[in-house]
């Protein structure tokens, strides 16, 4: 059984044995037909038809295709952007133009899941007042009318500017966005998440920021009567007469050391 999650796209593996059909039909012409049922029976429904879409489910039109070449006995069926109504068994017939059919077994069943894949963010070192670019990535076989869209999530008061581009290893896309901008020491503790969208679902991927000053300190931040203030990580004295509050917890008394 094979899991795919939904609004996704998903592979379903499929390539004849050698020796599967006759040496003799190995030069002849040939198209590929994956049903949408257990067997093949009179109006089964077809998934992938190779010489004549219109053949197919109306409900699979532009979504599906064959990751390689029925000659070099590659038969894997892509579904782009694969919904719940897409589960179920599949299997492949292959059809010679002056030879008889083939089907092959055993049948491959789907199961149709939530969607639960989520880009990939690579961490950087992030050093106040300066440039820094985060990438996120995400990879996917499908490449449908409806490709993934990869958004950035920033704090409303960090500009930055963001840069897509998609490779292609083998079957397989790679989406990547390369957010780029420059940090204040405020920001650190704040987040950033990279989303991925389909037109059905979504999902995201976060990273808390961690500022360096420009001598590579990391900072903390603590709050006094209300008053940010950052410093760094060292033993300091704090004389108040009230409350002094380190990292959310309150502390009473006239005078505290941190």
């Amino acid at each position: 059984m094979l899991a795919g999650g939904s609004g996704s796209g998903r592979v379903l593996p499929m390539g004849p044995p050698d020796g599967s059909y006759p040496s003799c039909l190995e030069n002849q012409p040939r198209g590929g037909v994956r049903f949408n049922n257990e067997k093949q029976i009179p109006w089964a429904p077809i998934a992938f038809h190779s010489k004549d879409h219109s053949h197919e489910l109306p409900r699979f039109h532009h979504r599906t295709r064959l990751s390689g070449d029925l000659k070099d006995g590659d038969c894997s069926l892509i579904i782009n952007n694969i919904r719940r109504e897409d589960a179920g068994p599949y299997f492949f017939r292959i059809e010679f133009d002056n030879g008889p059919s083939h089907n092959y077994y055993p049948v491959t069943q789907l199961h149709v899941s939530d969607f639960t894949d989520k880009p990939t963010i690579f961490p950087a070192e992030i050093i106040a007042g300066k440039r820094v670019d985060v990438s996120c990535t995400f990879n996917t076989t499908c490449n449908g009318t409806a490709a993934p869209v990869l958004t950035w999530d920033t704090p409303t008061d960090v500009p930055g500017s963001v840069s897509n581009t998609v490779t292609q290893h083998g079957i397989t896309l790679t989406y990547t966005s390369v957010l780029t901008l420059i940090p204040l020491l405020k920001h650190h503790g704040h987040t950033l998440s990279c989303r991925v969208r389909y037109p059905s679902v979504s999902s995201e991927r976060t990273l808390i920021l961690t500022v360096q000053d420009s001598g590579g300190e990391i900072l903390h931040v603590i709050q006094i009567l209300g008053i940010r203030a950052v410093i760094f990580l060292v033993a300091v004295d704090i004389t108040i007469a009230g409350v002094c509050v380190w990292e959310g917890q309150t502390v009473k008394g006239s005078r505290q050391t941190v």
